[in-house]
């Protein structure tokens, strides 16, 4: 199986691949994209992905971000280059859409499927290749050279870009927290780290106009953290807010802060909180974690299976609920 997911030239489409055969009860049961961002008609911006449910032929599409938005386009589902199933919809997103497929239109055969999501100007998808672009811009060809002096500046450039923030020399914009503390940043520095805030600058964001980024859903305490991986590429407290976080790498498009994160979760987990990082594992795409997560409940099935808050989770997320049977199947 294989999948893969594109950008149309214009950014107003994305095309996500499966390549696979979704009658095989040997794959998974869901498949999920990668995340990509999206603008809606009111300049918020939302981080979204795509669900496809083999069992039930569903297509989803969810808003994993913190922001809400509101989509107009059309959504279509593939077999090869044959659209058999089309949808249109002018919604107010706050988790989900979902269409169901009619299985009759689909044979049971291994082939490419497609899902199409068309939006409608002045919507649009967000480039995310900034990172990629840059990276091959400042590459050394002569990196096996400079490589062990590199090594050696790289505490140092840490150190340096650490007393950049917190001193503010040089700021050419603010960062404006849920409490109201202001803090002194560099675009460019903010633009590299993240294709979520490159777009908002590039596009000209509402949020930004004025020279200040307003994150009205973390604290000071949480954004010092995140400016801080933004900066020297390791949170300064990670033990208190690793779970917000890894919140704040999904919003953010940052994959090394949420894999950070969820590798300092796997420290913590325990019978009390193993719901929950599950949760987080799967939502985040965290792999590491949601097994570790999983395991646990294995171990621990028959004291968990008392508790009130295993059926209440069962019942709100039946398909981790299924995913952590089948693990307990395999014991």
């Amino acid at each position: 199986m294989s999948e893969d997911l594109t950008i149309g030239e214009n950014k107003s489409s994305i095309t996500w691949t499966i390549n696979t055969n979704i009658y095989n009860r040997n794959v998974p049961d869901t498949f999920l994209s990668k995340t990509f961002s999206v603008c809606d008609r009111s300049n918020n911006h939302g981080i979204c992905r795509l669900r496809l449910t083999r069992s039930s032929l569903e297509i989803t599409l969810e808003n994993v971000g913190n922001n809400k938005i509101t989509l107009d386009g059309e959504i279509q589902f593939c077999k090869k280059q044959s659209t058999v199933f089309t949808a249109k919809f002018y919604e107010y997103i706050n988790e989900y859409i979902k269409w169901t497929i009619n299985n009759q239109t689909i044979n049971n055969q291994t082939g490419v499927y497609l899902v199409k999501l068309n939006l409608n100007s002045p919507c649009f998808i967000i480039d995310q290749d900034l990172l990629t672009k840059f990276r091959a811009y400042i590459k050394d060809d002569n990196a096996a050279e400079t490589k062990e002096t590199a090594r050696k500046e790289t505490p140092d450039l840490s150190t340096d870009l650490e007393k950049l923030l917190y001193e503010g020399k040089y700021s050419d914009v603010e960062i404006i927290s849920s409490d109201g503390e202001i803090l002194k940043c560099h675009k460019a520095l903010l633009c590299v780290r993240s294709p979520v805030l490159e777009a908002m600058f590039s596009n000209d964001f509402k949020e930004v106009s004025s020279g200040q980024i307003k994150l009205n859903y973390f604290d000071t305490e949480v954004v010092k953290d995140l400016l801080s991986y933004i900066y020297t590429g390791m949170p300064k407290h990670l033990e208190d807010n690793a779970e917000i976080l890894i919140q704040a790498g999904e919003q953010f498009q940052m994959e090394a802060l949420k894999e950070i994160c969820g590798k300092h979760l796997i420290k913590k987990l325990t019978k009390d909180n193993v719901l929950e990082y599950l949760a987080l594992g799967d939502k985040y795409r965290q792999q590491d974690l949601k097994e570790a997560s999983l395991e646990m409940i294995v171990k621990n099935a028959k004291d968990m299976k008392e508790d009130t808050k295993f059926t209440e989770f069962a019942i709100n997320n039946p398909e981790l609920m299924v995913e952590a049977f089948s693990a307990l199947a395999f014991k």
